[in-house]
């Protein structure tokens, strides 16, 4: 059992939120200091829907054939989730009144707006989509690695799942589309993960 210092066994919704507060400032940071003119036309458009029904469907369909290609490797054994205290951590939040809601929208809003919109969109403007889509992949990967610690292939399908999170963004032109598929994937993995704590 991998543990580790200073995690805490239980935390309340209202720290969690703060947490995702804090993401969406400095997403709002980077973008006001770094995007460049047209920095408020740019965080508004972020925000736009011009297809609203396809840009969410879109995004709801790919977060359950996310979700739906990781329990399938879970299931088969190819990839093992951890028994550590960040999971138990996730369990324990899901098990709340509003846990879920929280994992799933909270966490799928906050991680988008900051890595999509934020990250994604300035590095972009500098340095072009591709090495963009590489890069912030990469760090939405790091964001995870304390939480699926010690499984190699788990991180190789949250970088993969970032990259497709940025294709979906470059797709659309909307937020929206990835904020869907990372609402319905977090709800049905929170749910897995709140199933199996019963167990």
């Amino acid at each position: 059992m991998n543990d580790y210092s200073g995690i805490p066994e239980d935390i309340a919704l209202q720290t969690i939120w703060k947490s995702f507060g804090i993401f969406m400032a400095v997403g709002a940071v980077l973008i006001l200091g770094f995007y460049g003119p047209g920095r408020f036309h740019y965080m508004g458009e972020l925000w736009m829907l011009s297809h609203p029904g396809m840009d969410v469907f879109l995004g709801a369909a790919s977060g359950l054939l996310f979700s739906g290609f990781v329990l399938l490797l879970i299931y088969t054994s190819v990839i093992e989730m951890p028994d550590n205290a960040y999971i138990r951590l996730i369990q324990k939040i899901a098990e709340k009144k509003y846990g879920l809601f929280t994992i799933a929208a909270g966490a799928g809003v906050a991680e988008e707006f900051l890595f999509r919109g934020a990250l994604f969109g300035v590095t972009a403007r500098y340095a072009g989509d591709l090495p963009a889509l590489l890069g912030v992949s990469l760090l939405f990967m790091a964001l995870h690695i304390p939480q699926y610690r010690g499984s190699f292939m788990i991180h190789a399908v949250v970088f993969v799942m970032g990259g497709a999170l940025g294709g979906l963004f470059l797709y659309t032109g909307s937020l929206w589309t990835p904020i869907a598929a990372h609402i319905t994937y977090n709800a049905i993995l929170a749910f897995m993960m709140k199933k199996k704590a019963r167990h």
